[in-house]
Protein backbone atom coordinates (compact mmCIF):
# COMPACT_ATOMS: atom_id res chain seq x y z
CA UNK A 1 0.00 0.00 0.00
CA UNK A 2 1.14 3.71 -0.95
CA UNK A 3 1.58 5.59 2.74
CA UNK A 4 1.71 8.60 0.97
CA UNK A 5 -1.62 8.21 -0.81
CA UNK A 6 -4.17 10.62 1.08
CA UNK A 7 -7.28 9.06 -0.23
CA UNK A 8 -10.61 8.93 2.00
CA UNK A 9 -11.84 5.70 2.87
CA UNK A 10 -14.86 6.83 0.99
CA UNK A 11 -12.54 7.45 -1.94
CA UNK A 12 -11.12 3.82 -1.96
CA UNK A 13 -14.29 2.14 -1.78
CA UNK A 14 -15.50 3.95 -4.38
CA UNK A 15 -12.30 3.44 -6.43
CA UNK A 16 -12.50 -0.11 -5.51
CA UNK A 17 -16.31 -0.87 -6.91
CA UNK A 18 -15.10 0.80 -9.51
CA UNK A 19 -12.07 -1.52 -10.40
CA UNK A 20 -14.14 -4.97 -9.23
CA UNK A 21 -16.76 -4.00 -12.20
CA UNK A 22 -14.07 -3.27 -15.02
CA UNK A 23 -12.42 -6.90 -13.82
CA UNK A 24 -15.42 -9.21 -15.51
CA UNK A 25 -15.64 -6.79 -18.51
CA UNK A 26 -12.11 -7.79 -18.87
CA UNK A 27 -12.68 -11.39 -18.66
CA UNK A 28 -15.45 -11.73 -21.06
CA UNK A 29 -13.62 -10.26 -24.00
CA UNK A 30 -12.02 -13.26 -25.20
CA UNK A 31 -14.60 -15.45 -25.63
CA UNK A 32 -18.05 -13.14 -25.75
CA UNK A 33 -17.74 -13.23 -29.64
CA UNK A 34 -17.57 -17.36 -30.06
CA UNK A 35 -21.01 -17.76 -30.15
CA UNK A 36 -20.70 -15.61 -33.27
CA UNK A 37 -17.43 -16.98 -35.23
CA UNK A 38 -20.15 -19.32 -37.55
CA UNK A 39 -21.93 -16.53 -38.71
CA UNK A 40 -18.74 -14.49 -39.05
CA UNK A 41 -17.03 -16.45 -41.53
CA UNK A 42 -20.11 -16.69 -43.48
CA UNK A 43 -20.65 -12.74 -42.96
CA UNK A 44 -17.30 -12.12 -44.57
CA UNK A 45 -16.41 -14.97 -46.63
CA UNK A 46 -13.56 -17.20 -44.73
CA UNK A 47 -12.61 -20.35 -43.86
CA UNK A 48 -13.50 -21.73 -40.29
CA UNK A 49 -9.86 -21.78 -39.77
CA UNK A 50 -9.42 -18.62 -40.76
CA UNK A 51 -12.09 -16.99 -38.09
CA UNK A 52 -11.46 -19.17 -35.20
CA UNK A 53 -8.20 -17.14 -35.02
CA UNK A 54 -10.23 -14.07 -33.94
CA UNK A 55 -9.26 -15.62 -30.68
CA UNK A 56 -5.72 -17.07 -31.35
CA UNK A 57 -4.66 -13.52 -31.79
CA UNK A 58 -6.69 -11.73 -29.10
CA UNK A 59 -4.63 -14.46 -26.58
CA UNK A 60 -1.48 -13.30 -28.56
CA UNK A 61 -1.72 -9.49 -27.62
CA UNK A 62 -3.38 -10.40 -23.91
CA UNK A 63 0.01 -12.34 -22.96
CA UNK A 64 1.88 -9.27 -24.34
CA UNK A 65 0.12 -6.72 -23.21
CA UNK A 66 0.49 -8.40 -19.34
CA UNK A 67 4.04 -8.78 -19.89
CA UNK A 68 5.32 -5.51 -20.97
CA UNK A 69 2.93 -3.69 -18.57
CA UNK A 70 4.32 -5.33 -15.69
CA UNK A 71 7.67 -3.82 -16.52
CA UNK A 72 5.87 -0.28 -17.87
CA UNK A 73 3.48 0.54 -14.61
CA UNK A 74 6.58 1.02 -11.73
CA UNK A 75 8.42 3.80 -14.07
CA UNK A 76 5.37 5.63 -15.16
CA UNK A 77 2.87 4.85 -13.13
CA UNK A 78 -0.74 3.88 -13.56
CA UNK A 79 -3.23 6.57 -14.50
CA UNK A 80 -1.88 7.62 -17.89
CA UNK A 81 -1.20 4.44 -18.81
CA UNK A 82 -4.57 2.57 -17.70
CA UNK A 83 -6.18 5.45 -19.42
CA UNK A 84 -4.66 5.24 -22.81
CA UNK A 85 -5.22 1.17 -22.44
CA UNK A 86 -9.37 1.65 -22.61
CA UNK A 87 -8.71 4.39 -25.26
CA UNK A 88 -6.98 2.08 -27.13
CA UNK A 89 -9.59 -0.50 -26.46
CA UNK A 90 -12.14 1.89 -27.76
CA UNK A 91 -10.90 3.17 -30.79
CA UNK A 92 -9.79 -0.99 -31.90
CA UNK A 93 -13.59 -2.50 -30.87
CA UNK A 94 -15.02 0.27 -33.22
CA UNK A 95 -13.06 -0.72 -36.53
CA UNK A 96 -14.32 -4.17 -37.28
CA UNK A 97 -18.20 -2.46 -37.54
CA UNK A 98 -16.98 -0.29 -40.20
CA UNK A 99 -14.20 -2.29 -42.19
CA UNK A 100 -15.83 -6.11 -41.47
CA UNK A 101 -12.78 -7.64 -43.18
CA UNK A 102 -11.12 -10.47 -42.15
CA UNK A 103 -7.46 -8.55 -41.45
CA UNK A 104 -9.60 -5.60 -39.65
CA UNK A 105 -11.16 -8.10 -37.34
CA UNK A 106 -7.74 -10.15 -36.69
CA UNK A 107 -6.00 -6.45 -35.98
CA UNK A 108 -8.90 -5.12 -33.84
CA UNK A 109 -8.59 -8.51 -31.56
CA UNK A 110 -5.43 -8.40 -31.45
CA UNK A 111 -4.74 -4.70 -30.17
CA UNK A 112 -8.05 -5.73 -27.91
CA UNK A 113 -5.76 -8.30 -26.30
CA UNK A 114 -2.75 -5.97 -25.89
CA UNK A 115 -5.01 -3.06 -24.14
CA UNK A 116 -6.76 -5.69 -21.99
CA UNK A 117 -3.91 -7.43 -21.13
CA UNK A 118 -2.64 -4.04 -19.91
CA UNK A 119 -5.68 -3.18 -18.02
CA UNK A 120 -5.42 -6.40 -16.03
CA UNK A 121 -1.84 -6.07 -14.56
CA UNK A 122 -2.52 -1.98 -13.95
CA UNK A 123 -5.74 -3.50 -11.83
CA UNK A 124 -3.90 -5.36 -9.98
CA UNK A 125 -1.11 -2.60 -9.53
CA UNK A 126 -3.53 -0.48 -8.29
CA UNK A 127 -5.57 -2.71 -6.00
CA UNK A 128 -1.66 -2.93 -3.77
CA UNK A 129 -1.61 0.85 -4.25
CA UNK A 130 -4.54 1.53 -1.98
CA UNK A 131 -4.99 -1.23 -0.32
CA UNK A 132 -3.18 -2.51 3.05
CA UNK A 133 -1.81 -6.27 2.68
CA UNK A 134 -4.50 -7.34 5.08
CA UNK A 135 -7.22 -5.86 2.77
CA UNK A 136 -5.93 -6.96 -0.23
CA UNK A 137 -5.61 -10.83 1.09
CA UNK A 138 -9.14 -10.25 2.41
CA UNK A 139 -10.18 -8.83 -1.03
CA UNK A 140 -8.70 -11.77 -2.71
CA UNK A 141 -11.60 -14.28 -2.84
CA UNK A 142 -14.02 -11.46 -4.00
CA UNK A 143 -11.52 -10.48 -7.00
CA UNK A 144 -10.95 -14.05 -7.79
CA UNK A 145 -14.96 -14.51 -8.12
CA UNK A 146 -15.87 -11.30 -9.89
CA UNK A 147 -12.78 -11.96 -12.38
CA UNK A 148 -14.36 -15.40 -12.88
CA UNK A 149 -17.95 -13.93 -13.63
CA UNK A 150 -16.72 -12.51 -16.99
CA UNK A 151 -16.22 -15.89 -19.24
CA UNK A 152 -19.34 -17.15 -17.38
CA UNK A 153 -21.87 -14.19 -18.77
CA UNK A 154 -19.60 -13.60 -22.06
CA UNK A 155 -20.91 -16.28 -24.00
CA UNK A 156 -24.01 -15.81 -23.11
CA UNK A 157 -24.41 -12.09 -23.88
CA UNK A 158 -22.32 -13.19 -27.27
CA UNK A 159 -24.97 -15.48 -27.83
CA UNK A 160 -28.22 -13.14 -27.21
CA UNK A 161 -26.64 -10.33 -29.10
CA UNK A 162 -25.63 -12.42 -31.88
CA UNK A 163 -29.45 -14.05 -32.08
CA UNK A 164 -31.09 -10.34 -32.10
CA UNK A 165 -28.34 -8.18 -33.87
CA UNK A 166 -25.56 -10.24 -35.97
CA UNK A 167 -22.17 -10.59 -35.17
CA UNK A 168 -21.25 -6.62 -34.95
CA UNK A 169 -23.31 -6.12 -32.26
CA UNK A 170 -20.67 -7.90 -30.19
CA UNK A 171 -18.07 -4.72 -31.40
CA UNK A 172 -20.71 -2.65 -30.67
CA UNK A 173 -20.96 -3.90 -27.30
CA UNK A 174 -17.20 -3.64 -26.80
CA UNK A 175 -17.27 0.13 -27.82
CA UNK A 176 -19.95 0.77 -25.55
CA UNK A 177 -18.40 -0.63 -22.31
CA UNK A 178 -15.43 0.12 -23.09
CA UNK A 179 -16.40 3.99 -23.19
CA UNK A 180 -18.24 3.34 -19.87
CA UNK A 181 -14.79 2.09 -18.09
CA UNK A 182 -12.48 4.57 -19.77
CA UNK A 183 -14.78 7.24 -18.68
CA UNK A 184 -15.10 5.98 -14.74
CA UNK A 185 -11.51 5.71 -14.55
CA UNK A 186 -10.44 8.96 -16.01
CA UNK A 187 -13.45 10.22 -13.38
CA UNK A 188 -12.72 8.14 -10.26
CA UNK A 189 -8.76 6.53 -10.25
CA UNK A 190 -6.17 9.11 -9.46
CA UNK A 191 -1.98 8.47 -9.66
CA UNK A 192 -1.75 5.78 -6.96
CA UNK A 193 2.06 4.72 -7.13
CA UNK A 194 4.25 5.89 -4.68
CA UNK A 195 7.55 6.61 -6.22
CA UNK A 196 8.37 5.51 -9.81
CA UNK A 197 11.35 4.13 -10.83
CA UNK A 198 14.04 3.82 -13.64
CA UNK A 199 13.52 0.76 -16.17
CA UNK A 200 17.09 -0.63 -15.10
CA UNK A 201 18.12 -3.23 -17.87
CA UNK A 202 20.35 -5.01 -15.44
CA UNK A 203 18.10 -5.32 -12.77
CA UNK A 204 15.24 -6.57 -15.14
CA UNK A 205 17.98 -8.86 -16.00
CA UNK A 206 18.89 -9.98 -13.72
CA UNK A 207 15.41 -10.60 -12.28
CA UNK A 208 14.37 -12.76 -14.75
CA UNK A 209 17.85 -14.88 -14.81
CA UNK A 210 16.53 -15.79 -11.41
CA UNK A 211 13.13 -16.99 -12.56
CA UNK A 212 13.69 -18.44 -15.92
CA UNK A 213 16.46 -20.53 -14.45
CA UNK A 214 13.69 -22.31 -11.81
CA UNK A 215 12.40 -25.63 -13.34
CA UNK A 216 9.50 -25.77 -10.78
CA UNK A 217 8.20 -21.89 -11.61
CA UNK A 218 8.28 -22.82 -15.39
CA UNK A 219 6.45 -25.78 -14.80
CA UNK A 220 3.69 -23.67 -13.29
CA UNK A 221 2.65 -21.50 -15.75
CA UNK A 222 3.11 -24.17 -18.42
CA UNK A 223 0.85 -25.81 -16.46
CA UNK A 224 -1.77 -22.88 -16.79
CA UNK A 225 -1.79 -22.61 -20.39
CA UNK A 226 -2.60 -25.95 -20.93
CA UNK A 227 -5.11 -26.10 -18.35
CA UNK A 228 -6.53 -22.70 -20.00
CA UNK A 229 -6.31 -24.80 -23.09
CA UNK A 230 -9.15 -26.67 -22.18
CA UNK A 231 -11.54 -23.90 -21.98
CA UNK A 232 -10.04 -22.37 -25.49
CA UNK A 233 -10.89 -25.60 -26.73
CA UNK A 234 -14.35 -25.64 -26.31
CA UNK A 235 -14.56 -21.72 -27.30
CA UNK A 236 -13.07 -22.22 -30.17
CA UNK A 237 -14.05 -26.05 -31.89
CA UNK A 238 -17.54 -26.24 -29.99
CA UNK A 239 -19.56 -23.50 -32.02
CA UNK A 240 -18.82 -25.29 -35.36
CA UNK A 241 -19.38 -28.43 -33.67
CA UNK A 242 -22.67 -27.71 -31.83
CA UNK A 243 -23.84 -25.25 -34.33
CA UNK A 244 -22.87 -26.22 -37.78
CA UNK A 245 -23.03 -29.90 -37.29
CA UNK A 246 -24.91 -30.19 -34.78
CA UNK A 247 -27.36 -27.73 -35.65
CA UNK A 248 -28.13 -26.02 -32.35
CA UNK A 249 -28.50 -22.48 -32.35
CA UNK A 250 -25.93 -19.71 -30.61
CA UNK A 251 -28.72 -19.03 -28.12
CA UNK A 252 -27.77 -22.93 -27.21
CA UNK A 253 -24.44 -22.75 -27.53
CA UNK A 254 -24.49 -19.54 -24.90
CA UNK A 255 -26.85 -21.51 -22.52
CA UNK A 256 -23.80 -24.39 -22.83
CA UNK A 257 -21.27 -21.80 -22.26
CA UNK A 258 -23.09 -20.69 -18.91
CA UNK A 259 -22.65 -24.12 -17.51
CA UNK A 260 -19.13 -24.37 -18.53
CA UNK A 261 -18.45 -21.29 -16.89
CA UNK A 262 -20.06 -22.22 -13.54
CA UNK A 263 -18.55 -25.67 -13.77
CA UNK A 264 -15.29 -23.35 -13.83
CA UNK A 265 -16.15 -21.08 -11.09
CA UNK A 266 -17.24 -24.25 -8.90
CA UNK A 267 -13.86 -25.46 -9.06
CA UNK A 268 -12.49 -22.34 -7.97
CA UNK A 269 -14.25 -22.57 -4.84
CA UNK A 270 -13.41 -26.29 -4.41
CA UNK A 271 -9.44 -25.42 -4.87
CA UNK A 272 -9.63 -23.09 -1.93
CA UNK A 273 -11.66 -25.30 -0.14
CA UNK A 274 -8.79 -28.55 -0.81
CA UNK A 275 -5.88 -26.15 -0.06
CA UNK A 276 -6.64 -26.07 3.52
CA UNK A 277 -6.66 -29.85 3.94
CA UNK A 278 -3.84 -31.07 1.81
CA UNK A 279 -0.42 -29.70 -0.19
CA UNK A 280 -1.04 -28.66 -3.74
CA UNK A 281 0.97 -31.06 -5.04
CA UNK A 282 -1.50 -33.79 -3.60
CA UNK A 283 -3.58 -31.65 -5.13
CA UNK A 284 -2.35 -31.58 -8.45
CA UNK A 285 -1.42 -35.59 -8.19
CA UNK A 286 -4.85 -36.50 -7.21
CA UNK A 287 -6.88 -34.13 -9.73
CA UNK A 288 -5.06 -34.29 -12.94
CA UNK A 289 -5.51 -38.23 -12.63
CA UNK A 290 -8.83 -38.50 -11.73
CA UNK A 291 -8.99 -36.24 -15.20
CA UNK A 292 -7.62 -38.02 -16.53
CA UNK A 293 -9.62 -41.20 -15.89
CA UNK A 294 -12.33 -39.55 -16.77
CA UNK A 295 -11.73 -38.20 -20.20
CA UNK A 296 -10.30 -41.51 -20.98
CA UNK A 297 -13.93 -43.90 -19.82
CA UNK A 298 -15.48 -40.91 -21.68
CA UNK A 299 -13.15 -41.37 -24.77
CA UNK A 300 -13.93 -44.94 -24.91
CA UNK A 301 -17.80 -44.82 -24.72
CA UNK A 302 -18.02 -41.91 -27.26
CA UNK A 303 -16.88 -44.88 -29.86
CA UNK A 304 -19.67 -46.92 -28.55
CA UNK A 305 -22.56 -44.47 -28.38
CA UNK A 306 -23.80 -42.44 -30.30
CA UNK A 307 -24.83 -39.81 -27.97
CA UNK A 308 -22.26 -36.79 -29.38
CA UNK A 309 -23.98 -33.95 -27.60
CA UNK A 310 -24.13 -35.66 -23.96
CA UNK A 311 -20.74 -36.81 -24.29
CA UNK A 312 -19.64 -32.92 -25.59
CA UNK A 313 -21.50 -31.19 -22.44
CA UNK A 314 -19.89 -33.96 -19.58
CA UNK A 315 -16.80 -33.99 -20.98
CA UNK A 316 -16.47 -29.88 -21.17
CA UNK A 317 -18.01 -29.40 -18.00
CA UNK A 318 -15.59 -32.35 -16.51
CA UNK A 319 -12.33 -30.44 -18.41
CA UNK A 320 -13.71 -26.56 -17.39
CA UNK A 321 -13.59 -28.11 -13.50
CA UNK A 322 -10.30 -29.00 -14.29
CA UNK A 323 -8.91 -25.67 -15.45
CA UNK A 324 -10.81 -24.11 -12.19
CA UNK A 325 -8.61 -26.33 -10.13
CA UNK A 326 -5.19 -26.20 -12.21
CA UNK A 327 -5.13 -23.16 -13.14
CA UNK A 328 -5.73 -20.33 -10.15
CA UNK A 329 -3.32 -23.34 -7.36
CA UNK A 330 -0.79 -22.62 -9.99
CA UNK A 331 -1.01 -19.18 -10.19
CA UNK A 332 -0.72 -18.92 -6.32
CA UNK A 333 2.10 -21.58 -6.08
CA UNK A 334 3.63 -19.92 -8.63
CA UNK A 335 3.86 -16.36 -7.31
CA UNK A 336 4.71 -17.49 -3.90
CA UNK A 337 7.84 -18.12 -4.92
CA UNK A 338 9.00 -14.91 -6.07
CA UNK A 339 6.87 -12.59 -3.93
CA UNK A 340 10.58 -10.25 -3.66
CA UNK A 341 10.04 -9.59 -6.89
CA UNK A 342 6.26 -10.61 -8.16
CA UNK A 343 5.88 -7.76 -11.34
CA UNK A 344 8.65 -9.87 -13.01
CA UNK A 345 7.08 -12.89 -11.56
CA UNK A 346 3.85 -12.02 -12.72
CA UNK A 347 4.57 -10.87 -16.54
CA UNK A 348 6.48 -13.99 -16.88
CA UNK A 349 4.02 -16.07 -15.85
CA UNK A 350 1.63 -14.46 -17.99
CA UNK A 351 3.58 -14.29 -20.51
CA UNK A 352 4.01 -18.18 -20.90
CA UNK A 353 0.85 -19.08 -19.89
CA UNK A 354 -1.15 -16.71 -22.44
CA UNK A 355 1.68 -17.48 -25.26
CA UNK A 356 1.00 -21.46 -24.75
CA UNK A 357 -2.76 -20.94 -25.01
CA UNK A 358 -2.48 -18.64 -27.78
CA UNK A 359 -0.63 -21.19 -29.56
CA UNK A 360 -3.20 -24.30 -28.22
CA UNK A 361 -6.05 -21.89 -29.95
CA UNK A 362 -3.99 -21.73 -33.16
CA UNK A 363 -3.66 -25.45 -33.10
CA UNK A 364 -7.16 -26.30 -32.92
CA UNK A 365 -8.05 -24.00 -35.79
CA UNK A 366 -6.10 -25.75 -38.10
CA UNK A 367 -8.15 -28.94 -36.64
CA UNK A 368 -11.26 -30.12 -38.58
CA UNK A 369 -13.28 -31.28 -35.03
CA UNK A 370 -16.30 -32.71 -36.54
CA UNK A 371 -17.43 -34.88 -33.57
CA UNK A 372 -17.30 -35.57 -30.01
CA UNK A 373 -14.75 -38.20 -30.47
CA UNK A 374 -12.76 -35.90 -31.96
CA UNK A 375 -13.30 -33.06 -29.00
CA UNK A 376 -12.87 -35.82 -26.48
CA UNK A 377 -9.45 -36.81 -27.83
CA UNK A 378 -8.49 -33.17 -28.09
CA UNK A 379 -9.46 -32.99 -24.06
CA UNK A 380 -7.71 -36.27 -23.47
CA UNK A 381 -3.85 -35.23 -25.32
CA UNK A 382 -4.14 -31.80 -23.39
CA UNK A 383 -5.28 -33.41 -20.07
CA UNK A 384 -2.35 -36.36 -20.43
CA UNK A 385 0.36 -33.43 -21.24
CA UNK A 386 -0.90 -32.09 -17.68
CA UNK A 387 0.19 -34.98 -16.57
CA UNK A 388 3.37 -35.19 -18.05
CA UNK A 389 4.14 -31.42 -16.93
CA UNK A 390 3.34 -32.80 -13.30
CA UNK A 391 5.43 -36.03 -13.41
CA UNK A 392 8.60 -34.33 -15.21
CA UNK A 393 8.70 -31.36 -13.88
CA UNK A 394 6.57 -30.80 -10.07
CA UNK A 395 6.37 -34.14 -8.57
CA UNK A 396 10.26 -35.35 -8.57
CA UNK A 397 10.91 -31.58 -7.29
CA UNK A 398 8.19 -31.69 -4.63
CA UNK A 399 9.47 -35.50 -3.49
Amino acid sequence: MNENLSLTPLRVRLITWTLLFIMPVIGMIVDLVAPSLPAMAIDIHVSESMIKNVITTFLFGYALGNFFTGFLTDAFGRRNLIRIALLTFVIVSILPIFYPSINVILFSRFMQGVSSGAAAVLLRAIFADILPKEKLVKLGAVIGTVWGLGPIIGPVIGANLQHAYGWQAGFYFFTIIGVFCLTSVYFVVPETIARRQKLKYSVIRANCREILTNKVFLALPVLMGIAYSLIITFHTAGPFLIQNILGYSPLFFGRLALCMGISFLLATFTARYLVGIMPVERIFQLGISLFLLAITVLLIFSHLLTMPLTFIIVASLIMFFATGILFPLSMGKGLSMFSHIAGTATAIMYLINGSITAASSFIISLLNVNSATEMLLTYFIMILLCMFIYRTMLHSKAR
